[in-house]
């Protein structure tokens, strides 16, 4: 299966911790692999998924039940344009990217317990609350119910091209992204001569053709039954000011690796691998205070993906939360000792790993969600080692072999993820 792995958190999960002011429970952002019925889009029943928003409404992002007129009829309509079993179709279709787990997601059993833990709001949270702040919650829900907020993501996944100068990098981050980029081919004993770098921007949102392009794939229709939704979503992106045209850094807040390594899909077997810089996530970097560091030591991170793709280090006996709390510390740890290596990017380690501690902050307590990143302070342990593994090498010269670095890093690992509270 492919594995796009994100610098961040969730996007959907992100937004329910902040409108629901507290974390939200595992399934935050699945939708019901039920067919939908023509009432399902109201309800006054509170499920354990669903949040109250400032505007005293629910919503259920699981369900895609809520008790506000104006969203309900937002959706419904949206379902003209869908076949039955619309909601299915997009499980699978995400799914085959790998964007997300797998829906419907069942409660999981706790893998960590999570009083043992500090975990509190972070600048991250606070910055995403920013952002929300002036969007109608109606349509807020409505784009998030029929995925339209991932667009951009699953548009430069499917059709993005490093060729392409509607993906090109922006401008301000080009020339340092592109010369860390190509220090990381050179610097990790894997092949990573086919990886395209490029970006994803909010303008695919007001882009009906694109749009149209991405909803056919996702919900397995012809271009021509859902371009009535893409035309949809164009209308509330673009009357909603809150959203800014699309612009509003919520619809690329995310920087991620994918490969199709071991596909046996044809179509997304075709996919070349990449490494994504989503607007959103840069602006988040500056916003927070790391603009000067901060991105490349995202780009660290992700690029230490595509060496565990390369190098099959995403599989351990391990599954559910604490999988992907492994490999995503395993790329902390693996990026940070590139960015601070000598024959690396040979960053200021005190500066990288200041940074890191406020960008960590993107680590969650979500402990019972398959894509668990680890904790805050998980990830700056993983990081500060990373740093110490290039700064004691006794060859500073030497990069380790990445098998080896997996070693050491396999043994410490208990180490970063002990309780801390």
């Amino acid at each position: 299966m492919p594995k796009p792995s994100p610098w961040s958190v969730a996007l959907v999960a992100s937004l329910s911790l902040s409108l629901a002011g507290a974390g939200l429970a595992a399934g935050a952002g699945a939708a019901s692999a039920e067919p939908a019925s023509a009432t399902s889009t109201t309800s006054a029943a509170v499920s354990p998924t669903a949040f109250v928003a400032p505007n005293g409404h629910t919503y259920d992002l699981a369900t895609g039940a809520t008790d506000d007129p104006q969203a309900a009829a937002l959706v419904a309509r949206a379902r003209t344009f869908l076949p039955a079993d619309w909601q299915a179709r997009r499980q699978a279709s995400v799914a085959r990217l790998g964007v997300e787990a797998s829906a419907p997601r069942e409660a999981l059993e706790r893998a960590i317990d999570p009083t043992q833990y500090q975990c509190s709001p972070t600048r991250l949270d606070a910055y995403v609350d920013g952002l929300l702040a002036n969007i109608d919650y109606s349509n807020l829900f409505f784009l998030a119910t029929t995925g339209a907020l991932d667009l951009p993501t699953y548009d430069a996944i499917l059709f993005g091209s490093s060729g392409d100068t509607r993906y090109a990098l922006q401008r301000d981050y080009r020339n340092e992204l592109t010369r860390s980029f190509r220090a990381a081919q050179t610097f990790w004993d894997t092949d990573g001569s086919g990886i395209q770098l490029m970006a994803m921007h909010g303008d695919v949102m007001r882009d009906e053709a694109r749009m149209t392009r991405t909803l056919a794939f996702l919900y397995g229709a012809p271009e021509s039954a859902v371009a009535g939704l893409a035309s949809m979503i164009r209308q509330v992106v673009a009357s909603d000011p809150g959203l800014q045209d699309g612009d509003n850094p919520l619809f690329t807040l995310n920087a991620f690796a994918f490969s199709a390594e071991g596909e046996t899909d044809p179509v997304v077997a075709a996919i070349p691998d990449k490494l994504v810089f989503g607007d959103g996530i840069l602006s988040a970097l500056e916003a927070i205070g790391v603009g000067d560091v901060g991105p490349r030591a995202v780009l660290g991170h992700e690029y230490a993906h595509h060496v565990q793709y390369d190098k099959g280090l995403f599989d351990s006996p391990l599954t559910g939360p604490e999988a992907t709390r492994r490999t995503e510390l395993m790329a902390d740890a693996f990026g940070t000792y590139f960015v601070t290596h000598k024959r690396g990017l040979a960053l200021n380690t005190a500066r990288v790993l200041q940074a890191e501690q406020s960008f960590y902050q993107v680590g969650d307590c979500s402990f019972t969600s398959a894509g668990h990143h680890g904790t805050p302070n998980q990830r700056l342990r993983a990081s500060t080692w990373g740093s110490a593994v290039a700064a004691d090498a006794q060859k500073q010269g030497q990069v380790l072999p990445s098998l080896t670095l997996d070693a050491r890093f396999e043994a410490t690992l208990p180490e970063f993820v002990a309780p801390d509270a």
